[in-house]
């Protein structure tokens, strides 16, 4: 009887996990998740259907992360931080105008997108799936506020006389509209530079028309971030408050 026990004492203690490997088995699941949901959508995306991905139980997978919501919440933190790292890291080594300094933020927007499109789609497009419950991911969520940061710097770029214009939130909102939307741009861009122009799938995709341009991905950034540094400058693109007030 006391043979038996130990025997079963030892099969639980090569079962469990040191802390190196759970955490390890955790990234593998986020990383998982992030393709799933961009594959699936928040809404046809199951646990059970990530458990399968990873060759899990799906009870094992509860072990981990307790329900979508939560999965995709703990996706998006850990884009969050490393985005919002990296951007520190930028500011730490800038040195010049915070004009400058934004333009190379903006850049780092794009940059990033291209590094990691799954990533970037769950932190900007993908919405978050619904819960009957809150989860511990959630009750620990403290909002990154990153579009804060860039109003801060947007308003000492006015304070130097950099930029012309003189709402900093406004502006920021602007900013940010039309960087998601020249990033997803470029991204379809890009996918069809990376892809045989004949192929026939390609031809009935709206992005196709994408196709039939006399510019890269690489050019369309460059303008973009051009026109954003214009429009910073350029006296003749100020807008009043009494333009937009309704």
């Amino acid at each position: 009887m006391e043979n038996k026990k130990l025997k079963v004492e030892k099969r639980k203690k090569t079962r469990s996990r040191t802390p190196e490997k759970k955490k390890k088995q955790f990234e593998r699941i986020l990383e998982a998740g992030k393709q799933f949901f961009l594959e699936e959508g928040s809404w046809s995306f199951s646990m059970r259907g990530l458990a399968k991905v990873l060759n899990m139980n799906q009870n094992n997978l509860y072990n981990y992360i307790e329900s979508k919501r939560e999965l995709w919440i703990a996706i998006r933190r850990k884009f969050f931080e490393q985005y919002r790292n990296e951007n520190i890291e930028i500011l730490r080594k800038h040195d010049g105008s915070y004009l400058d300094l934004l333009l190379k933020i903006f850049e780092h927007f794009f940059k990033f997108a291209e590094r990691d499109f799954s990533a970037f789609r769950m932190m900007h497009i993908t919405p978050s799936p619904p819960s009957d419950k809150i989860g511990p991911f959630e009750l620990s969520y403290e909002p990154f506020n990153y579009l804060i940061g860039t109003i801060r710097l947007i308003q000492k770029a006015i304070d130097e006389n950099k930029i012309k214009e003189k709402n900093a939130e406004l502006l920021t909102f602007f900013i940010y509209s039309m960087l998601l939307g020249a990033t997803i741009v470029e991204y379809e861009i890009r996918e069809l530079e990376n892809k045989e122009s004949s192929s026939k799938w390609a031809k009935i995709d709206e992005a196709f028309q994408f196709h039939a341009k006399s510019f890269t991905s690489k050019e369309f950034r460059k303008y973009v971030l051009k026109k954003i540094n214009l429009g910073f400058i350029d006296p003749n693109l100020i807008l009043k408050e009494e333009d937009y007030r309704i």
